[in-house]
């Protein structure tokens, strides 16, 4: 059976006061920006979201992690606006894929429920036709 997923977005509005904005350890010209979800995302959601993110042309100079309901970017600090937005973008996307699997993960449900309802069916008619057969 297929799981259902809840959409996630970066929540709105982003103090950027309150934005947490730290040094990466890892690399000297880099930095971590945590951004706020309003939701800690699913593994579905999680799996989409990787999944858009490795199509994205955009990836070479930047790095993105998901912890709890955080969203980390790690990048230099050249283009940050346009970094925000091509995650924004990410968010967007995997949200609309999400749609796409639940559309899909219902429609296997909803068979599934009418094949066991045919089934049933067809037990009853093979029932009452044995108990109104010819009999010689």
């Amino acid at each position: 059976m297929t799981e259902i997923s809840n959409k996630v977005n970066i929540k709105h509005p982003v103090d950027p006061d309150n934005v947490d904005i730290q040094k990466d350890p890892f690399h000297p010209t880099a930095y971590v920006i945590s951004l706020p979800l309003d939701a800690e995302p699913s593994y579905v959601w999680l799996t989409l979201f990787q999944q858009e993110l490795w199509s994205s042309l955009d990836f070479w100079d930047r790095k993105v992690v998901i912890t709890g309901k955080a969203l980390k970017l790690v990048t230099a600090p050249d283009n940050v606006k346009e970094k925000l937005h091509w995650l924004e973008q990410l968010v967007v996307a995997t949200n609309k894929r999400v749609e796409d699997h639940n559309k899909q993960a219902r429609a296997q449900k909803d068979a599934s429920r009418t094949k066991l309802l045919d089934e049933e069916a067809i037990r009853k008619d093979v029932s009452t036709w044995q108990l109104g057969g010819i009999r010689t």
